[in-house]
């Protein structure tokens, strides 16, 4: 019954229009309040409690260091030197635009971030050198997937805190290798793509003192994820103490290095970071009391108990949880996903002795492959968007990259040492 309730509540919301967050709180709220007679406290209880964490704090941070990286002028520098790496390459538009991402990945940690940030530079480019305008939207919304899962990641963040503290420098480390993979393959494919030689290329031979000239304007962007992810490898500082040490570093190079960064530029950051952090807030708020509702009335155990009589296999479970999350991304967000499942499937994992690093990152890169999977897929949308192509369009042109990186998920799904050797290696 208590299923049946959260779920024609909660589904009722969505369908006239009613943002998750509140659709999800609501049904907790009616459940609490009309079916088990609780105080009302409790719901301002639950939200509290996992807003009042520490580690929290990163995801506005990290949210502004993407901004701030854009408005203070270090991406444009970053285009430029990768013209000049992989401009004559046979193909090198579309290296540009893997490579620019998974460089981006290590600023933002934000797939949306990507696509806005870069996604119109990227395709045109592209588009210039005679690659389709649907390949171009494509190969776009596929490598921005990268930055959520290349370290730093928000949603590794938010995958830590909902699944119950578990190490986000472990879960960065963890979706290092996982990243490299795909954003190699995308590589792979744009190279196959290229092989007629019926693309052309943009910039001219640079001479080696304007390639040396460019690449020292571009260390300090380079510099930044090598910051971050160092000082919390070494121990040097925590996760948010990172986040909070990368915008200040952004906030110097934006004044004193670039000089393009105005004091309303940091306004606008602020405001930018404050929105976005308040929609996850919402949902993390509204995710707390549907859990603790679960958890309450055992499901989760009843759920684990159903799984293990299916199976006792983890590889299979692995696989299952796979499928479900790529289906469950074509419609909704992942940050919604990983708030509301996360609580759930990561203590059956555990269950069957999964690793709590390389469950999550897998679950993780499932919901964010889902983002790109015809055809609905949230980000596939938003770079069509942005392209001003149909989605049909770009569905068509996104088939192949997305069987890559289903591909990697299933290698990341079953063979462990491909998420745990490197977090291992530096003692997580």
């Amino acid at each position: 019954m208590m299923l049946t309730v959260l779920s024609s509540v909660f589904l009722s919301t969505i369908l006239i229009g009613v943002p998750i967050a509140f659709g999800m709180g609501l049904a907790g709220a009616v459940w609490i309040l009309a079916f088990e007679g609780l105080e009302p406290s409790i719901l301002v209880r639950r939200m509290h409690t996992v807003l009042s964490s520490f580690p929290l704090l990163a995801i506005p941070l990290f949210v502004m260091i993407g901004f701030l990286a854009e408005r203070c002028g270090m991406l444009p520098e970053l285009v430029r030197w990768l013209q000049l790496l992989l401009g004559r390459l046979r193909g090198g538009m579309a290296y540009i635009n893997v490579v620019g991402s998974m460089v981006f990945a290590g600023v933002s940690g934000s797939a949306v971030s990507d696509v806005a940030s870069l996604g119109r530079v990227e395709i045109g480019m592209m588009r210039q050198a005679g690659y389709s305008v649907p390949y171009s939207a494509a190969l776009t919304a596929a490598s921005a997937i990268l930055a959520p899962i290349i370290p730093p990641s928000v949603a590794m963040v938010l995958y830590g805190l909902a699944a119950g503290n578990i190490s986000i420098g472990g879960l960065f480390l963890a979706g290092a290798i996982p990243g490299a993979l795909m954003g190699l393959g995308l590589i792979a494919i744009s190279w196959h793509k290229a092989r007629g030689g019926e693309y052309g290329v943009l910039v001219d031979r640079p001479s080696p003192g304007e390639l040396v000239r460019q690449t020292v304007r571009v260390v300090p962007l380079v510099l930044l994820p090598l910051i971050i992810i160092g000082g919390i490898v070494s121990g040097v500082f925590t996760v948010t103490e990172s986040a909070a040490i990368g915008v200040v570093y952004t906030l110097l190079i934006g004044f004193l290095v670039t000089r393009q960064l105005r004091p309303q530029d940091i306004y606008d950051a602020v405001v930018y970071s404050a929105v976005i952090s308040s929609v996850l807030g919402m949902l993390m708020g509204a995710g707390a009391i549907v859990s603790w509702i679960l958890t309450r009335n055992r499901v989760t155990q009843e759920l684990a108990d159903f799984l293990v009589s299916l199976t006792s296999d983890p590889a299979l479970f692995m696989l299952l949880v796979v499928i479900a999350l790529l289906l469950l991304g074509m419609v909704m967000d992942a940050v919604a996903i990983i708030i509301a499942l996360a609580p759930l499937l990561a203590p059956i994992a555990r269950q069957y002795g999964i690793d709590d690093l390389q469950f999550g990152v897998v679950f993780v890169a499932s919901a964010m492959v889902g983002l790109i999977t015809p055809p609905v897929g949230i980000i596939l949308a938003m770079t069509a968007t942005v392209a001003e192509i149909t989605l049909e369009a770009i569905s068509r042109a996104v088939v192949g990259f997305v069987t890559w990186m289903v591909a990697v998920l299933v290698l990341i799904a079953l063979l462990p040492q491909l998420t745990l050797w490197l977090p291992r290696m530096l003692g997580f």
